[in-house]
């Protein structure tokens, strides 16, 4: 089987599992500086999110070549800023929104929950800007609450959720302009 990265072509066992080839494919591409953008698996193309337990141990072969492109890091983090940031923006404004819910005592879990699942991906992005533009300086991150925060939801703990919002999440989101 044929595996492309940009423009680094390679023979690989038609017997090894798609997780392999896609290690391979995501270890060459990070070691070059860069993220892979664009997969082909055949005639599909996939994003991580189909990149699934059940589609990963699949042996690789009969799926067809493989061909991938990647983009160094710096320059998706440099086009993607201004959308972060409105992203980030937004994220605030729906927070704010369930703070005020959780001091009225109001139960909002699945909204509280499909919000969690934005600002996870907004906190992977915020990391990965801070790997790509590291300064050796070291801000404090969400992640550091995001622990207590997951109790206080489990605890059903409105108060405490209102507070870690409030007070430790939402100072760490970009400010409206």
């Amino acid at each position: 089987m044929q595996v492309q990265l940009d423009d680094e072509v390679w023979e690989m066992s038609d017997t090894v599992k798609l997780e392999e080839v896609i290690a391979r494919v995501s270890d060459t591409a990070h070691a070059r500086g860069c993220l892979v953008t664009n997969l082909t698996v055949g005639s599909r193309s996939f994003t991580d999110r189909d990149l699934v337990p059940s589609i990963l141990s699949q042996v690789a072969g009969p799926l067809g070549n493989i061909v991938a492109t990647s983009q160094p890091l710096q320059s998706i983090v440099a086009s993607g800023a201004s959308s972060a940031q409105e992203y980030g923006r937004s994220l605030k404004v729906d927070g704010e929104q369930l703070v005020q819910a959780f001091r009225r005592g109001e139960k909002r879990f699945r909204q509280l929950d499909e919000w969690f699942g934005r600002l996870a991906d907004y906190v992977e992005w915020v990391e990965l800007t801070r790997a790509v533009e590291s300064t050796g300086e070291k801000p404090d991150s969400m992640v550091n609450w995001l622990q207590e925060v997951l109790a206080a939801r489990e605890r059903t703990d409105m108060v405490g959720l209102a507070d870690l919002l409030e007070f430790e999440i939402m100072p760490r989101l970009p400010h409206s302009p």
